[in-house]
């Protein structure tokens, strides 16, 4: 699987979410943000973005996708955080 068609399949889920995606064949590490993750625990908000690929981690051709899940205001937050601490 392509880094390209993995971030095409989170979007087609989540049509509102940024999506960056890292690694390679069978095992990506995602980041999204969506305003749809607002109010959800992140146990949700990955099982939302694992749906995109449930015939994939089922058959074995996706090993592994780790997906770190926030909302805009989180993001906004994390990034003044790292911002702060350099």
């Amino acid at each position: 699987m392509e880094i390209s068609e993995v971030i095409s399949r989170i979007q087609s889920g989540l049509p509102d979410a940024l999506v960056t995606v890292e690694g390679a064949d069978c095992n990506f590490t995602c980041k999204v943000v969506s305003p749809a993750f607002a109010g959800q625990r992140l146990v949700l908000r990955q099982q939302q973005v694992l749906a995109c690929f449930s015939e994939e981690l089922a058959d074995g051709r996706l090993h592994a996708l780790t997906v770190l899940a926030f909302t805009p205001e989180e993001q906004r937050s994390a990034s003044s955080l790292v911002q702060l601490s350099i």
